[in-house]
């Protein structure tokens, strides 16, 4: 049965596929504000950049919620509020957490092997030089600037410790039946380039439906009153809501 409550989702480019999936899924009438990858490089940005969409969605008067396809995302999302509708966001530390589909298994992942990279369709989509990409998010290149090639080469000899931090390149595939193949060979080769371990996981919308549908707080789920805004517990690292 259709949903017929509208609600408007911000999310990251990034998970574009894999939300406009659960959405549909979920039955739900959505309009979707998709904003670039990489703004939480840049925490105070993606702060800036979030909050002028919830604000414009919050005064249009059109929506009964606001949903944010974030995580914690490097405290970028905390003081996020809405003064007249309520936010909802996963309690995830990251993007990772929805692509698995749970915290419980991004925990079990990291403690595993927490050297790990992670590779989605929709990470490369949004990075067509996902060489570059990769390297800022390995800190050896820093966004914006350019390089000539023997400055990388002793960028990476300086930074090669770096590499001792990771061990595992995974592919989160969107599902069983999803053709992925040439996704698959470009993770393989970086993992190979790298000397990293392979390994593929068929990824899971649970979370992001979850969030999608909300209507109250729960271990996997937060739900932000109007006149709320987030916070981060320190002791507990994870996301909370205190009252404006």
């Amino acid at each position: 049965m259709k949903n017929n409550k509208k609600v408007y989702v911000i999310a990251c480019k990034v998970l574009r596929p894999d939300i406009q999936d659960a959405a549909k899924k979920a039955g739900l009438d959505v309009d979707f504000e998709f904003l670039p990858f990489g703004l939480h490089n840049t925490p105070a940005e993606l702060t800036r950049e979030v909050q002028k969409q919830i604000d414009a969605a919050s005064a249009s008067g059109k929506y009964e919620k606001i949903i944010l396809g974030y995580g914690i995302c490097g405290k970028g999302t905390v003081n996020l509020q809405s003064r007249t509708i309520p936010l909802v966001i996963p309690q995830a530390h990251d993007c990772i957490t929805l692509f698995l589909g749970s915290a419980a298994l991004y925990r079990e992942q990291f403690d595993k092997c927490p050297g790990t990279y992670y590779f989605t369709k929709g990470w490369f989509d949004e990075n067509p030089n996902y060489e570059i990409s990769l390297r800022i998010g390995l800190n050896i290149e820093t966004p914006g600037k350019t390089y000539t090639a023997d400055e990388l080469q002793v960028l990476e000899e300086f930074l090669a410790g770096w590499q001792k931090n990771y061990s595992r390149a995974v592919f989160v595939r969107s599902s069983e039946n999803d053709d992925d193949e040439s996704y698959r060979k470009i993770s393989k080769n970086i993992a190979q380039g790298y000397g990293w371990n392979y390994e593929e996981f068929i990824g899971s919308t649970q979370l992001l439906e979850k969030i999608l549908v909300a209507d109250k707080t729960s271990d996997e789920v937060l739900l932000v009153p109007a006149n709320h805004k987030l916070a981060f517990d320190e002791v507990a690292a994870k996301l909370e809501i205190i009252k404006e």
